[in-house]
């Protein structure tokens, strides 16, 4: 029987946060702290997304060209590499700060005249950091795991749904623009 598996090494991802800030916001000391800021006098504090349902997807692209030549048949002769491209994929369900904002693409609610009605003005694009904090409550560990970049934006306008059997919410593809540096409060290679 193999005696290499340990199940304190293994995750399950059950509980995260996704925070936004101003693009190029620098990555907080603390990344898995409430609330979440970076830097001091004047510090900038990270606004949360909030509700998120059902996780989010991180989708790595890489465009990888084969080059063959005609005198060396019996393998690939290299290979060139386009630009990683990391997609973040989640559904925003709280009225929160960040989830609107992002969803205005940069542009802004304004109030018509002086009644209670407020006009949501899109914009076209906008550009922000973005850092996701996950936590694994099933195996009561301490261990965190996250995901920051410091430039990321929206990469089409998020579709809704109103159906009446589900929450409110915005469909986010978020595409880093920066690379979406992996962060953990442990080092897994330390010996």
């Amino acid at each position: 029987m193999s005696t290499t598996p340990d199940n304190s090494k293994a995750y399950v991802w059950q509980d995260g946060d996704a925070y936004r800030a101003p693009a190029g916001t620098a990555l907080p000391e603390d990344p898995w702290a409430h609330p979440l800021v970076t830097g001091t006098s004047p510090g900038v504090t990270w606004d949360a997304f909030g509700g998120i349902q059902a996780g989010f997807n991180l989708e790595p692209n890489q465009d990888i060209k084969k080059h063959t030549i005609f005198n060396k048949r019996d393998s690939t002769y290299a290979l060139s590499r386009g630009p990683r491209e990391d997609t973040t994929k989640f559904r925003a369900v709280d009225y929160s700060k960040a989830a609107v904002l992002t969803s205005l693409l940069g542009g802004e609610i304004v109030q018509v005249g002086t009644s209670e009605v407020y006009k949501w003005v899109g914009g076209n694009a906008e550009e922000f950091a973005l850092i996701w904090t996950l936590a694994d409550p099933s195996n009561a560990s301490t261990d965190r795991v996250g995901f920051y970049t410091e430039k990321a934006t929206l990469s089409s306008p998020p579709p809704r749904t109103f159906a009446g059997e589900d929450l409110d919410g915005w469909e986010f593809e978020i595409l880093a623009l920066s690379p979406l540096v992996p962060i953990s409060n442990w080092n897994p290679l330390a010996p």
